[in-house]
C-alpha cells in the first residue's frame, strides 16, 4: 500500500478489495451527483449498508460495502454504476446492457444507466438495480465469510 494512500487502510483493505483498490488509486474516478443518488437509491431496501467517498467536496466516486467492508457496488463517472456479481448472474447482467470491468476484474459489471435511451427508464431500471444490488450485496457477505 502507498504511504500517501491511506483512505483503504482498516476496514476496506481486504484481500477481496484489492481489484478494486488498484484500480481506483490508478484512476481516482470521479462522480457525478445523479450517479450517488442512483447508487444510493439502489442499496436502499438492502441492510447494513455503508459508504464510503474520500473526498465528498470534489466529487470522488462512492463505493457501497457491507459492514464488514466488502466493496460490492460503486457509482463513478458520469454514467458507472457498477455491481460485483456473482459468477450465476453475470449473463443475465450483460443482456441487460452491463459491462464487465476486466481491469477491476470479472465479477465487477458496470452500467450505463443513460444509454441506451428506455421508455421505461425509471421504476423499471430502479429495479433492476435494486435486484443487482441485492445480488451483489448477499455475494460480498459470502465473500467476506
Amino acid at each position: 500500500m502507498s504511504a500517501s494512500v491511506k483512505e483503504f487502510e482498516g476496514l476496506l483493505d481486504r484481500p477481496e478489495n484489492q481489484n478494486m483498490i488498484e484500480f481506483l488509486k490508478r484512476h481516482q474516478p470521479s462522480v457525478h451527483t445523479d450517479m450517488v443518488d442512483l447508487l444510493v437509491k439502489s442499496v436502499e431496501p438492502l441492510p447494513d449498508v455503508e459508504f464510503y467517498c474520500p473526498d465528498t467536496d470534489n466529487h470522488a466516486y462512492y463505493i457501497a460495502h457491507t459492514q464488514d467492508g466488502v466493496m460490492f457496488a460503486a457509482a463513478m463517472g458520469l454514467s458507472a454504476l457498477m455491481f460485483r456479481l456473482p459468477k450465476q448472474a453475470i449473463s443475465g447482467a450483460l443482456v441487460k446492457g452491463g459491462e464487465i470491468i476486466k481491469e477491476i476484474g470479472d465479477s465487477w459489471v458496470s452500467f450505463n444507466p443513460f444509454w441506451p435511451e428506455r421508455e421505461d427508464e425509471d421504476i423499471t431500471q430502479l429495479r433492476e438495480y435494486q435486484q443487482m444490488c441485492k445480488l451483489a450485496y448477499h455475494h460480498a457477505i459470502s465473500l467476506g465469510k
